[in-house]
């Protein structure tokens, strides 16, 4: 007579744990709303200054040479400077800083500093879109074949380091 039992419903832990993935996701889409998380996927430097931490980046790039606009779109975007140019390592950049932040500014709020600095891999991007931008002008003072951080020589910011923004580098 066992066979003709009625199955039971979802145990009570599978149903809490339903539950709990249902909040997550509810709190997570929450958060990518309030944060205008869609933002982050156009190439809008005002996308960036989404959080107060980037107030004072944003304030002095919007009046450097690089945010003048010509036919409506500035000379160089936050991404233009910070992100390589080729489509995949492009989103993977984007995606790996998006997630970097995201868990900076979720659990790690009471070290936050004051303004955000680059890492290395972040300054050699810099570096490159650098001399891919300047190649006219710097191609008699920078080899762009080479990784200036590994030889020694000096990069753009070290003679430019307000260029973008006046805040660290």
């Amino acid at each position: 007579m066992e066979g003709n039992k009625p199955k039971k419903p979802l145990s009570f832990m599978a149903g809490l744990l339903g539950f709990l993935c249902v909040v997550i996701v509810v709190v997570g889409l929450y958060t990518f709303y309030n944060a205008k998380g869609l933002s982050y996927f156009s190439n809008d430097s005002e996308a960036c200054n989404n959080c107060h931490i980037m107030n004072d980046v944003y304030n002095d790039w919007s009046r450097g040479a690089h945010s003048q606009k010509i036919a409506g779109k500035p000379r160089a975007t936050c991404n233009d400077c910070h992100l390589p140019h080729s489509f995949v390592e492009k989103w993977v950049a984007k995606a790996e800083s998006g997630i970097g932040h995201a868990y900076a500014f979720t659990f790690k709020l009471d070290v936050l500093p004051t303004n955000l600095t680059a890492t290395q891999k972040s300054k050699d991007m810099i570096q490159e879109n650098c001399v891919r931008c300047h190649s006219e002008m710097v191609s008699n003072v920078v080899n762009p074949t080479t990784n200036p951080h590994g030889n020694g020589s000096l990069s753009c910011v070290s003679c430019h380091a307000s260029a973008g923004h006046k805040r660290g580098f």
